[in-house]
């Protein structure tokens, strides 16, 4: 280490003393001192915010915090900073998503208590976040709180509705259910945004101004609209499937099922049913063990006249009760 280096270090530790007694003009010598040697330190920028804040300089403190959080990287306590000013200068969007951040990177310290706690004061400043409720969610899921991540389930899907977003509002619906399969006010959720599923494409040549959550419900719906429904669903399921595992630090060993999956997906979209079919099943040997893949391939067997294997995909597809109630709509 130089001897400049260390003047430069030393004006920061200094500086550091001068905010904790409280001595604003000294500590703010101290810091433009540091910041000409130490320009990439988050801890003089961190310093010149508190410094700044302390001297009523507002604009100037949120702009030290925030450059000492991208500096920092993962520093819970600098981003948590730039997220009370922000709340302060009534920034509360930015605030609610540096509050989320903060919590992110607790949650990735494995501080979990302290990142739920931070999730919880974004969604009081912005309670349609739905990364706030997902994360929220699994918190519930990890303290064993099933009803506690029901809510935040149904808060996210009713969000995600109110987006367009219907196959993945869905698919938060059945991660509800998978944990309260008998929970009236989780299959009320499921059922309407299944109903929306059905009804999107209608939805979009509606000319009457009707609302679009009083349309879902009033509309029309047979068993044929939900069963197709719930057939897009599926395919909506395997094709996430898919692109997760790619994702995946053990994607390599999980090569070969993925392959299989996307050529079965590919050959069900061009009307191949018995590729798609001796594709599917060599992807569920590979591994695959979704109830998605098991209702399409269920529905591809009762294609093609296969009515033995059929029925037993599908009780393997009915493990999962929204594709139980789907397979009811056969009978």
């Amino acid at each position: 280490m130089t001897a400049t280096v260390r003047r430069y270090e030393l004006a920061l530790d200094i500086g550091e003393e001068a905010v904790r007694q409280e001595q604003w003009p000294q500590a703010l010598t101290c810091f433009q001192t540091a910041l000409t040697g130490l320009p990439h330190e988050p801890r003089v920028y961190a310093g010149l915010g508190d410094t700044h804040l302390a001297l009523a300089d507002l604009g100037r403190a949120l702009a030290c915090y925030k450059e000492a959080a991208r500096l920092a990287g993962d520093n819970p306590t600098y981003t948590g900073k730039v997220a009370v000013l922000q709340e302060r200068l009534g920034m509360l969007p930015d605030a609610a998503r540096s509050y989320r951040l903060a919590g992110d990177i607790l949650w990735n310290r494995q501080e979990f208590d302290s990142a739920a706690d931070v999730w919880k004061q974004a969604l009081a400043l912005q309670s349609d976040m739905l990364g706030a409720h997902e994360r929220l969610a699994m918190d519930s899921q990890r303290r064993g709180d099933p009803l506690g991540a029901a809510r935040h389930y149904l808060a996210l899907a009713h969000g995600l509705r109110q987006q367009g977003r219907f196959l993945m509002a869905l698919h938060v619906c059945c991660t509800a259910l998978t944990a309260l399969p008998e929970n009236r006010m989780v299959w009320e959720a499921a059922e309407e945004t299944w109903r929306s599923v059905a009804t999107r494409d209608r939805a979009t040549r509606d000319r009457a101004g009707r609302a679009r959550r009083a349309y879902y419900r009033t509309t029309r719906v047979e068993p044929g609209d939900l069963l197709k429904a719930a057939t897009d669903f599926a395919q909506w399921q395997l094709t996430a499937a898919y692109r997760q595992s790619t994702l995946r630090r053990d994607a390599v060993q999980r090569a070969a099922r993925d392959a299989h999956l996307r050529q079965a997906m590919l050959s069900e979209a061009r009307g191949q049913a018995g590729q798609a079919i001796t594709a599917y099943e060599k992807a569920i040997a590979a591994g695959l063990d979704i109830p998605a893949a098991f209702f399409a391939l269920g529905l591809l067997y009762r294609l093609v006249g296969r009515r033995s294997d059929a029925r037993a995909a599908l009780l393997l597809a009915s493990r999962h009760p929204f594709y139980r109630r789907a397979i009811a709509l056969l009978e």
